[in-house]
């Protein structure tokens, strides 16, 4: 098992550079070069964690043949790179490893079915105090997982492990509003 460079033709940003993990002869949207990991699994549209599977590749080139697809599966793409870049920002601009300083593993859950799980509709994301979820959007949105997004739900994670804000009035204001500051960095 071993961290590798690949391309990844992502939904909102074209192609990237990303870390994944070949594991036997399979590459999985992993990434162990930055603090604990960046983790990033397949919800198949369920509100199942425990049952969420890997995105896999066999030749490590997720292209927009494979992965632009009616399951907006490039949108995984999309979330692991950005939690990439999330990471490299708070690492390089305020001296932090991962959203709790001490480099817990950033987990993205991708195709999350929020209706299931209480929403009205499938056009959100979150942070739920262990990973973020994300859900394909409504029409005429697509997948929410855009760098900002990505970006916003882990500066939510700073927030809960950092200033301790309770999610509502006042102080649920200032935790969107730095999330919203740290999606735009």
């Amino acid at each position: 098992i071993k961290d590798i460079q690949a391309n990844a033709d992502t939904k909102y940003s074209g192609q990237k550079t990303i870390e994944t993990q070949l594991v036997g002869s399979q590459y999985k949207l992993r990434d162990y070069t930055r603090g604990s990991g960046i983790e990033t699994y397949n919800m198949n549209r369920t509100k199942n964690y425990a049952g969420a599977t890997d995105f896999l590749d066999t030749d490590n080139n997720w292209t927009s043949a494979e992965y632009n697809n009616s399951n907006q599966d490039n949108a995984a793409l999309d979330a692991h790179w950005g939690a990439e870049k999330t990471y490299d920002y708070f690492l390089s601009k305020h001296n932090r490893n991962s959203y709790n300083g001490n480099g817990a593993v950033l987990k993205n859950y991708v195709h999350a079915n929020l209706i299931a799980m209480g929403y009205s509709n499938n056009t959100n994301a979150f942070w739920n105090g262990s990973y973020m979820t994300y859900g394909d959007g409504s029409y005429p949105y697509g997948a929410i997982t855009s760098i900002d997004v990505v970006g916003h739900e882990i500066g939510h994670a700073v927030c809960s492990s950092s200033a301790n804000l309770v999610y509502s009035n006042e102080s649920g204001a200032i935790n969107e509003g730095l999330s919203d500051i740290w999606g735009a960095m």
